[in-house]
């Protein structure tokens, strides 16, 4: 589950289960090990858009994003 590699200016959305914090895989499954679990945005408001959209259609889990330092932005949830 390694951090992408992002330009300045770029984003990234990784999803987890409110409940447990589990991460979830891009396919909406639990990450175990395998899989992508990384959405890489070219501007902040498409990873907001996007996070935003996530947590309306599945209240369960939270969204955050990241800079390209390897910093959180900001957690999006219902």
């Amino acid at each position: 589950m390694d951090f992408p590699s992002l330009q300045a200016g770029q984003f990234a959305v990784i999803r987890a289960e409110l409940a447990t914090g589990i991460v979830l895989r891009l396919d909406g499954q639990r990450h175990l090990g395998d899989g992508e679990v990384w959405r890489v945005f070219e501007s902040i408001v498409s990873a907001r858009d996007y996070a935003a959209s996530e947590v309306r259609v599945r209240p369960t889990i939270e969204c955050t994003i990241y800079d390209s330092q390897h910093q959180s932005v900001e957690t999006v949830r219902v």
